[in-house]
């Protein structure tokens, strides 16, 4: 959910406790409900805010669903921990859902409403190069079902995908989102379990609507960055070219990459 759409904390109540992720998140109670938050001064520095902002504003345009989220601005906020020093400005909320993680062999897979919904995710993982979810290397990779939830849809489950704070680069976005950022061809998000759901016809379809999104509606989405986090200008406008890029090289190589993967690791289906 877009900033500022339906969803908007406008201040912190309590806060429950320091989660022990890499960025220390906060799970708080806020005025509109339940939400995690991660906010300036954290480990992992505003790059990482950054990233979960432009990530989630990204994945809703591809049409994945995230937890609802806001930018919000907090005062300075004393916790127990003391590892942890939460700075005044603006902060990531993410509304907390009721939902499962992801699982090995997981049955609630079987279940998605939109099982397309798989496709778009290791397209949508694979175009900003989210190294956090899943990267399949058996020796360095790293597998990471907590950051996808299946949350209950009646008798059917929704895919939810968070936490995307070390999305687009490794250490930091002005080091890394240089003029070769776009042109790797390393897939990302294929976890064993999403083999058998991915098609050919889906993978494609998802490639092309993002060749299709507009460079200007990019741009907007990378400039839409809270000034204090420090990302901007030219930095925001060389992620969206290179996202732009990325896409239009993906449908030459990806959807080859991804089958080919599939028929020697896991003997997927092409149809």
């Amino acid at each position: 959910m877009a900033t500022g759409d339906i969803w908007q904390p406008t201040r912190i109540e309590r806060v429950n406790r320091v989660l022990s992720t890499s960025t220390k998140p906060l799970l708080v109670e806020t005025d509109a409900g339940t939400a995690l938050v991660k906010y300036m001064g954290n480990p992992q520095g505003n790059d990482a805010l950054v990233s979960e902002l432009v990530a989630a504003n990204l994945a809703e345009r591809v049409g994945l669903l995230t937890p609802e989220f806001a930018a919000v601005y907090i005062p300075k906020i004393e916790v127990l921990d003391p590892f942890v020093d939460v700075h005044p400005g603006a902060a990531f909320f993410s509304r907390w859902e009721q939902a499962a993680s992801l699982s090995p062999n997981s049955k609630l897979l079987a279940q998605l409403r939109t099982p397309k919904d798989v496709s778009r995710l290791v397209v949508f993982d694979t175009w900003i190069r989210n190294k956090d979810r899943f990267t399949g290397d058996p020796y360095a990779g790293n597998f990471n079902y907590d950051n996808i939830l299946l949350k209950p849809d009646k008798r059917k489950t929704q895919l939810l995908v968070i936490d995307h704070s070390h999305a687009f680069a490794e250490t930091t976005l002005e080091h890394e989102i240089t003029e070769n950022w776009s042109t790797e061809q390393n897939v990302y998000g294929l976890f064993n379990e999403f083999a058998s759901m991915l098609t050919r016809h889906d993978v494609q379809s998802v490639l092309d609507s993002l060749c299709a999104i507009p460079i200007d509606e990019v741009r907007g989405i990378c400039a839409a960055v809270p000034p204090e986090w420090g990302f901007g200008g030219a930095l925001a406008s060389r992620l969206a070219d290179l996202l732009i890029e990325r896409a239009h090289l993906m449908n030459t190589w990806f959807a080859d990459a991804v089958f080919d993967q599939l028929e020697f690791d896991f003997n997927g289906k092409e149809a």
